[in-house]
């Protein structure tokens, strides 16, 4: 997530069965896309993501753990015409005093919103935070384990 004069612009793309480039590459190793009863898709009937650090006995069968990434060196309109915009999080980090504030609200947020999985956030700034321009910035990171049946 890139917050730029206030708002949210999303930079990433989960990692699904879904996507029909990671289908593709699934099928490509001999892999497959099932679907539960809840319409979601697995590969191999197991797994919801296409990538993962873990799940080793997924290899052979397309899953890897290669990360997808993306530079942005010049931050235009036409970008945004591309990417979700996502306010409430912008208005969430504006009202926090400092990186670590806002980490942790956004993962209460997640929590609060139903999140079924552990979240992390990571917030970091570019340049100076809210109204304390003059102070150094810092930054930190937050990792919440969402409380969640599978967790509870």
């Amino acid at each position: 997530m890139l917050s730029r004069k206030g708002k949210a612009v999303k930079l990433t793309v989960d990692h699904t069965p879904e996507r029909k480039d990671e289908k593709d590459r699934i099928r490509k190793s001999g892999g497959f896309v099932t679907w539960n009863s809840l319409g979601q898709p697995h590969v191999n009937g197991r797994l919801a993501m296409t990538r993962s650090i873990g799940d080793f006995d997924l290899k052979n069968h397309g899953v890897i753990a290669e990360p997808e990434t993306k530079r942005i060196t010049h931050y235009s309109n036409s970008i945004l015409r591309d990417i979700d915009i996502i306010v409430e999080i912008c208005d969430v980090i504006n009202q926090c005093h400092d990186p670590k504030e806002a980490a942790q609200r956004i993962a209460e947020q997640a929590t609060q919103y139903g999140a079924e999985d552990n979240s992390t956030i990571i917030v970091v700034p570019f340049g100076a935070w809210g109204k304390h321009k003059s102070s150094e910035v810092s930054f930190s990171f937050s990792r919440s384990f969402v409380s969640s049946g599978r967790w509870a």
